[in-house]
């Protein structure tokens, strides 16, 4: 076990719940300043990362597609315009990020996106659906990796995408210095300012810090049926996109 693995494992026996419950909580605490933290830790970067994702699930008016641990529903709310007449399935696990999500988008006039309280590791979706699944930032928050990955595949339809956008390790020995000085000493600070929870930018950091290669995660979608992957390194690395296909 890791250092960084040992240490969120602690965080966990604090709140003397499981990995699963310690997720919800923790992020049902920064729901509120969840989008405002984004934009300002992000330097507004999360914006493009999401308008990139969404052009690698290929939608076009009319598709359908889910977006899995939606959040707040940024990469939903992307997905629901690019689909135009078509439909989106929003999932998260956190009841207080669904309720801001419902008060966006009555607030921007989103209709065609419908939300589903649910785990991503048990998706109560029907089977070969969807055109794409994604998942933005969410996927070393569940417990099961391949789980949800099988899930993702499961739902999607012959020949449609699989698509996760997710915090990785910078590549380049002094970027990354600089980016690990941000993240671990800066972020933390302003994320606990902004938010009221050092925790859980401490927390984000750890999660980043233990979770699994490019390499290691392309090959879990390998495992679970997808092909053709690709990874996309964004801002040098400092997040990635893998996207696979499901023949």
């Amino acid at each position: 076990m890791s250092l960084q693995i040992e240490q969120i494992t602690k965080l966990e026996k604090n709140k003397a719940c499981s990995r699963e419950e310690y997720i919800e909580c923790l992020f049902a605490s920064i729901a509120k300043r969840y989008d405002i933290a984004n934009t300002i830790l992000s330097l507004n970067l999360h914006k493009s990362w999401r308008k990139f994702t969404l052009r690698q699930t290929k939608l076009a008016n009319g598709d359908t597609a889910v977006d899995i641990c939606t959040g707040t529903g940024d990469l939903a709310i992307e997905i629901a315009r690019a689909v135009g007449t078509g439909k989106v399935i929003a999932v998260d696990f956190c009841r207080p990020m669904l309720d801001l999500c419902v008060r966006k988008l009555d607030r921007l006039g989103i209709k065609n996106i419908s939300l589903i309280q649910g785990n991503a590791e048990n998706l109560p979706l029907p089977s070969n659906v969807y055109k794409a699944a994604t998942i933005g930032f969410g996927i070393r928050n569940v417990s099961n990796v391949e789980r949800a990955f099988s899930e993702m595949a499961r739902v999607v339809a012959p020949g449609g995408s699989v698509v996760c956008l997710e915090f990785s390790r910078p590549k380049g020995k002094l970027f990354a210095r600089m980016y690990n000085f941000y993240s671990h000493r800066i972020l933390p600070l302003i994320g606990g300012l902004l938010s009221g929870s050092r925790e859980a930018y401490e927390y984000l950091n750890l999660s980043i810090d233990s979770f699994l290669s490019r390499e290691e995660l392309s090959d879990i979608m390998k495992k679970v049926g997808l092909q053709d992957i690709e990874v996309f390194d964004l801002t040098g690395g400092i997040v990635a996109v893998h996207v696979g296909v499901k023949k």
